[in-house]
């Protein structure tokens, strides 16, 4: 079955809070005879360049993988990595772009079978507990932080992910706060986007320890890794990383230098399904928590986050708990990942060929894709990292 036609859908939606687009990147990968399978490339979760996606996949990578077997997702793998690593770099757009068709050709594969991802993995579709999580990034009392979690968990949701990125005791406030508001039995993670440095990253982790966080993800740039080195050795808190870190060659190294107790990777980001599983065997070999992480991307991402999931045995799984994320919902004719089909905090593997999700694609003419404003520009402070100043 040969691949007979590759492109790349660009799709965005008006936010409210923050006002800016958000962007997506969909690959729709057409095999000879009409088999379609549908990949995404996270753009940095809709924040960043969805256009280099579309222009590498279409001026460069197609013209290669065009006319080639669908089913040998290896092969084409290799093949990208042969195009884009030594030029374009091993990481970062190199992964999203190959993520991206990735997913797309496990789709193909699985719908040729007629089995869900999960299963060709070796492992049956399932349900997740998730945690709830969502954009936060303003200002607010430290109570409205824990009744920002009400609705899910009403919903049956047993842990929560708090927003940081303030000074050290107006986040010990806001914990606080969330954790009086949740109770004993509710698990507290908090994720600060790269807001330290690694010994005030040290400094909060000590003081976050009462209040039984689970993890701390992203406190520092993954970038510094002699200071994420020393965090990791000595926080009395598990460090998590993924959101940013694309293969896993880089997961390697930072488990061998104890960098991070979680790893959160995403196919759309760090290279692919097959990427994913890699990621969850280096984890393996140092015991290091795997929770997947989504960052609300259209369904093709959330559900290859699933089914990869599924196949590794992860504990927990992201939710982005925003009540509106047309992207998400509207592109199927039922919304099977909205809040209304969670039950009892949990969401459930699609069990349909592939992904086993379908998609509408007469939709995409509702969310046209509107140059604008990166994330990088519109918050430059969450994004300065180790060049912020002091």
């Amino acid at each position: 079955m040969r691949i007979a036609n590759i492109d790349v859908i660009l799709l965005g939606h008006q936010k409210t809070d923050p006002p800016m687009q958000r962007t997506y990147a969909l690959i729709r990968v057409e095999a000879e005879g009409g088999l379609v399978g549908y990949g995404e490339a996270s753009s940095n979760y809709g924040h960043s360049y969805p256009t280099v996606i579309k222009t590498v996949i279409e001026d460069i990578v197609s013209r290669t993988l065009v006319g080639r077997d669908a089913l040998d997702i290896r092969a084409r793998t290799l093949e990208m990595h042969v195009l884009l690593d030594g030029y374009l770099g091993w990481e970062g757009i190199t992964s999203q772009v190959i993520g991206g068709i990735e997913i797309a050709l496990w789709d193909i594969l699985g719908k040729s079978t007629g089995l869900p991802i999960c299963q060709l993995l070796g492992a049956a579709p399932t349900s997740f507990p998730l945690y709830g999580t969502g954009t936060t990034m303003f200002d607010a009392t430290p109570e409205w932080y824990g009744e920002y979690f009400d609705g899910c968990l009403a919903c049956g949701f047993k842990a929560v992910k708090v927003r940081l990125d303030v000074g050290i005791p107006e986040a010990v406030e806001r914990v606080a706060a969330v954790r009086k508001h949740v109770g004993p039995e509710v698990k507290i993670m908090v994720d600060a986007y790269w807001g330290y440095s690694t010994e005030d990253a040290l400094t909060l982790a000590k003081k976050l320890e009462p209040l039984d966080v689970l993890f701390f993800e992203e406190p520092s740039p993954q970038y510094q890794t002699a200071g994420m080195a020393r965090l990791g050795n000595r926080s009395p808190v598990r460090i998590a990383v993924g959101e940013r870190v694309y293969s896993p060659r880089q997961y390697h190294a930072i488990a061998v230098d104890g960098a991070a107790q979680v790893f959160e990777p995403d196919p759309t980001l760090c290279g692919g399904i097959a990427a994913c599983m890699e990621i969850a065997a280096i984890a393996r070999l140092y015991d290091i928590m795997v929770v997947p992480h989504t960052g609300s991307p259209t369904p093709v991402g959330l559900a290859a986050g699933l089914h990869w999931a599924a196949a590794a045995g992860c504990p927990l799984f992201e939710y982005d708990i925003d009540p509106s994320l047309p992207v998400r919902d509207e592109l199927m004719p039922e919304p099977i990942f909205d809040l209304a089909h969670v039950v009892d905090g949990r969401l459930a593997v699609p069990e349909g060929p592939g992904l086993g999700i379908t998609i509408d694609e007469s939709a995409f003419d509702r969310f046209p894709y509107i140059p604008g404003d990166t994330y990088a520009e519109v918050f430059p402070e969450h994004e300065a990292g180790g060049f912020r100043k002091t």
